[in-house]
């Protein structure tokens, strides 16, 4: 597991909790505060000073939703991020609230297992 799901995870986990108890603690709040702060440093939320895209994870979705996706999966493999990894990015970033929240429903089931096949044969092969 890498260190970007295992953050999303922490973060489900406090959000779940926080809703089942119907308020958040200080310590809650900062804690979420805190794992926010370091999923930001992770290689999808990492900002690219692009006019289009906020970083690099909304740029690989970009390509996918425009159907490049030989030049999605390319640039994956550049920024060395995984399918597992750019998914995690996709499922937190892409939420109800987001413009193209409709567009990135196309991630999922096949979807997703082809892009793990392509990125495998495409970048683990080097």
């Amino acid at each position: 597991m890498s260190e970007q799901t295992k953050i999303l995870t922490e973060i489900h986990e406090m959000v779940m909790t926080i809703l089942q108890n119907g308020t958040a603690t200080e310590a809650e709040a900062d804690k979420i505060d805190e794992l926010e702060a370091l999923l930001h440093q992770q290689k999808c939320f990492k900002e690219i000073g692009h006019s289009e895209y906020a970083n690099q994870g909304e740029e690989i979705a970009k390509l996918f939703f425009a159907d490049k996706y030989t030049q999605a999966i390319d640039k994956m493999c550049e920024c060395e991020i995984t399918p597992e990894d750019f998914f995690g990015f996709a499922q937190y970033h892409y939420d109800d609230e987001h413009e193209d929240e409709q567009l990135a429903e196309m991630f999922a089931g096949a979807f997703i297992t082809g892009v793990i096949n392509d990125y495998a044969s495409k970048c683990q092969a080097k």
